[in-house]
């Protein structure tokens, strides 16, 4: 798959706390575009959630795994976007996970404001990627359009979806039902495939969750793409991507998508964000064999 084909054709089918409250971003240029790198923290998470790594695998990466959290941002003429929108400070999220919710630091370091942000584009919407949008019953990014595949929004917010999901899921989905509720006036759906204006667009990238989405970042000459879940783990997800991770909706299709995509990141030589890659997570992809590599900028 070339990038033309990508950009016009549907996906579908396939613990050291951190030092300083102030974690210093990273700025790329893509073509005339100056792209933020920004760090939301880490997790530390179980090794065995990558369902098929051997043992080997799992010492190397330790266990916890520790899993970089990373959004992005960039200026346009007149409007400033958020690609995902971090972790946030909700109970369900602070409890388990104190190392994370470092987005407001690093976005202020960048000199953008909560308020100048107009759009905030996400990926999926799992906690970890949309709870930045509200603090408690408020909207975090008061003049921002949330822009959010309509079949990923359907999903959650499901009637009854808190009490019949499996119920390890149930306390998330209550989460994310809850934080909809504080957004709902200010999301705008759409329908996987979609262009969003000043270079930004959208393309399905399902598996990990129904409505999961990759961002593309058009600079003319040079193309960004924001990759979300595809990959959760550079020692993992690249050279096996077909690797599952427990918490993919559709393992199957998860890995059909991790395949597809990466391969034509690698063909056509586009710069990739990955949510969770170490910080700030920019890189190219290259072939290594039958997986990739992900090689840092």
């Amino acid at each position: 798959m070339n990038r033309r084909h990508f950009l016009g054709t549907s996906l579908a089918g396939m613990a050291l706390a951190l030092s300083s409250p102030a974690i210093a971003s990273k700025s790329i240029t893509i073509g005339q575009k100056q792209l933020f790198a920004l760090s939301d923290g880490y997790f530390d998470m179980p090794a065995s959630l990558f369902l098929g790594a051997p043992e080997s695998l799992k010492a190397q990466i330790g266990d916890p795994a520790r899993i970089a959290a990373n959004t992005y941002a960039y200026r346009a003429e007149s409007r400033t976007f958020l690609f995902d929108a971090g972790a946030g400070t909700s109970d369900f999220i602070t409890h388990a996970f104190p190392t994370a919710s470092k987005l407001p630091e690093d976005l202020s370091s960048t000199g953008i404001s909560a308020e100048e942000v107009t759009d905030i584009v996400i990926t999926h919407m799992h906690p970890d990627h949309i709870g930045g949008l509200a603090i408690g019953d408020r909207i975090a990014f008061p003049n921002a359009r949330i822009h959010i595949a309509a079949t990923e929004w359907n999903f959650w917010n499901a009637a009854g979806f808190a009490a019949t999901a499996p119920e390890g899921m149930r306390p998330m989905v209550a989460n994310v039902q809850s934080l909809s509720n504080v957004i709902k006036n200010n999301v705008s759906l759409h329908g996987g495939a979609a262009d969003l204006g000043d270079g930004v667009s959208v393309l399905p990238a399902p598996g990990h969750t129904p409505g999961h989405t990759a961002i593309v970042l058009d600079g003319g000459r040079e193309q960004f793409v924001v990759v979300g879940d595809l990959t959760v783990h550079e020692d993992v997800h690249f050279a096996n991507p077909n690797y599952g991770w427990a918490l993919d909706v559709d393992g199957e299709q998860a890995v059909a998508t991790r395949v597809s995509m990466l391969d034509m990141i690698a063909t056509d030589g586009l710069i990739m964000g990955a949510a969770h890659v170490t910080k700030p997570g920019l890189g190219r992809v290259e072939r290594d064999g039958s997986g990739f590599r992900f090689q840092p900028l």
